[in-house]
């Protein structure tokens, strides 16, 4: 459409100029021929000179119009609404990790080697520095304690030596009341052979006293005791017992096995 409207522009400037071109032509001609005619005869008058009308073209060239009426060409009217592109919404930003600081890294330090820990100190022997042969013997039997009145201290003890089942001798013991010593003669010791048999069970050591010689005169109250070899030296750890009233009579079992 674009070249048709071009082509019909042109034709019809085409025509204008060659209008404009033999009307040119035509005054250029009429205008010899009036000075190649002769002056009239007459006297001369100061007569004014006609004003020279020069006479139409015998054939004054016509715009030929075109064939075809020219079409205007059809201005685009802008749209009414121009599409903007879409923003694009901004989704909304993770969490961006801030970058660390720089700092300074830590200075390492050497591994700290665990300290040993010491085992824990043995619990003390209670066997250790008594004297004699420590904790030669121990009690596996009693103390059982039996009515006889009230009126006399009777201890009855049986020392053997389990494993071989025999009895040993030359053993006496250490005995205190409430704190006080009690006067057990070292001249009374246990015998071998054969145990003879008491109302708490067989006994080869037996020694009695009377409350005269116990404090506060009654066999009741707290004792402690340990064993004595043949040369006094200590035998077994402390033996405690407490005593009731009237219960004099004392059996103990004393095993070295």
């Amino acid at each position: 459409m674009n070249r048709q409207l071009n082509r019909r522009r042109a034709r019809f400037r085409f025509w204008r100029i060659a209008g404009g071109v033999s009307l040119v032509l035509s005054l250029l001609v009429l205008s010899g021929c009036a000075l190649s005619t002769p002056a009239p005869t007459a006297t001369p008058t100061k007569t004014k000179m006609p004003t020279f009308t020069p006479a139409p073209p015998t054939a004054t060239p016509t715009e030929v119009p075109p064939t075809a009426t020219e079409t205007p060409v059809p201005t685009l009217e802008p749209p009414t609404a121009t599409p903007e592109p879409p923003t694009a919404t901004p989704e909304p930003p993770t969490a961006t990790p801030v970058p660390p600081t720089a700092t300074r890294p830590p200075a390492t330090r050497a591994p700290v080697q665990p300290t040993a820990v010491p085992p824990p100190p043995a619990a003390p022997d209670p066997c250790a520095n008594i004297g004699g042969d420590g904790c030669k013997w121990r009690v596996t039997g009693g103390p059982q304690f039996a009515a006889n009145g009230g009126l006399e201290l009777k201890l009855q003890f049986l020392f053997i030596h389990g494993g071989r089942n025999e009895l040993q001798g030359l053993y006496f013991v250490w005995l205190e009341k409430d704190g006080v010593k009690l006067p057990v003669s070292d001249s009374v010791r246990s015998f071998t052979g054969n145990a003879s048999q008491g109302p708490l069970g067989p006994y080869n050591y037996e020694y009695t006293m009377g409350v005269d010689k116990v404090p506060g005169n009654t066999v009741a109250g707290h004792y402690r005791m340990w064993v004595l070899d043949g040369n006094g030296e200590r035998d077994s750890r402390d033996v405690e017992f407490d005593v009731p009233a009237d219960q004099g009579q004392i059996w103990i079992r004393f095993d070295q096995s």
